[in-house]
């Protein structure tokens, strides 16, 4: 069944964020879970250059320090590659899809993760072998996953190499299998967890009570889909640039409304 379209946040003859506001204004705890790529930052060529702006790292600085308001940074990046980017300090890092969890007061990795490791390790070779014949693509190893990246490939390879991938790592079923995202396709141990468990288990871990807490979600990627499912009826969830068929209540248009978004939190709270 067809997902519905999610309403535009901004929209002038809707009142949808005037009532969001005021519920942010009487809320005692406001909670933040903000996707990284295609959220905080444009999306890039070469993810290594996906660094916030001033202007977006400030606000968070500045959210950061108000006793009544927690900011968790959701991002399917390993955690060692987002630590290299993302400088501001003292926000808990949901890292690889929710994998792990890194912060001041936990470091958290799923388990059963050690499981799976040797079959991700033999897929990293065979991968290896076969992206030499699609220039332009690469491998990403996040220890816990893998991601290979087709951004700058033409697209008349794609398809053959999205096919090439599966193919590799149906032989190995019953440890891995492969989801799609943005210009990426990922090989993921075959554990029921994703950015929605792991946001669900940050709540648990934080006790919230719907009444006196507000919880916004921001994100932009199908990852971030099982999210926006998992905090139905519990928090406002927002996509970033799709228009229709998303699990999100809301969508805005691109990173800057994204950061009109954080700068009227800011300014109420």
């Amino acid at each position: 069944m067809k997902n519905a379209a999610p309403k535009y946040l901004f929209k002038t003859n809707d009142n949808s964020w005037a009532n969001i506001f005021d519920g942010i204004k009487t809320a005692r705890q406001i909670i933040l879970f903000l996707d990284y790529d295609g959220t905080l930052v444009p999306i890039m060529e070469k993810p290594s250059l996906a660094a916030m702006s001033y202007q977006m790292e400030k606000i968070l600085r500045d959210l950061n320090r108000k006793r009544n308001i927690s900011i968790f940074l959701v991002t399917g990046r390993a955690y060692s590659d987002i630590k290299k980017i993302f400088r501001v300090k003292d926000i808990t890092i949901i890292s690889n899809h929710g994998f792990q969890i890194t912060g001041k007061n936990i470091n958290w990795s799923h388990p059963d993760i050690k499981h799976f490791l040797p079959s991700l390790r033999k897929i990293k070779l065979l991968l290896m072998k076969k992206l030499n014949f699609f220039p332009l693509t690469f491998l990403e190893d996040k220890r816990n996953t893998l991601t290979v990246h087709f951004r700058n490939a033409e697209k008349k390879h794609i398809p053959l190499l999205k096919k090439t991938v599966r193919n590799i790592v149906v032989n190995y079923k019953e440890d891995l299998h492969t989801t799609s995202g943005k210009k990426i396709v990922e090989v993921r141990p075959n554990i029921r967890w994703n950015k929605g468990e792991a946001v669900l288990k940050i709540m648990r871990s934080l006790r919230i009570r719907n009444d006196a807490t507000k919880i916004i979600y921001l994100g932009d990627d199908k990852t971030d889909e099982d999210a926006f499912k998992a905090l139905k009826n519990k928090a406002v969830t927002i996509v970033v640039g799709r228009k229709q068929n998303s699990h999100a209540n809301y969508y805005v248009r691109n990173t800057e409304e994204v950061q009109k978004v954080l700068k009227s939190i800011h300014s109420i709270t």
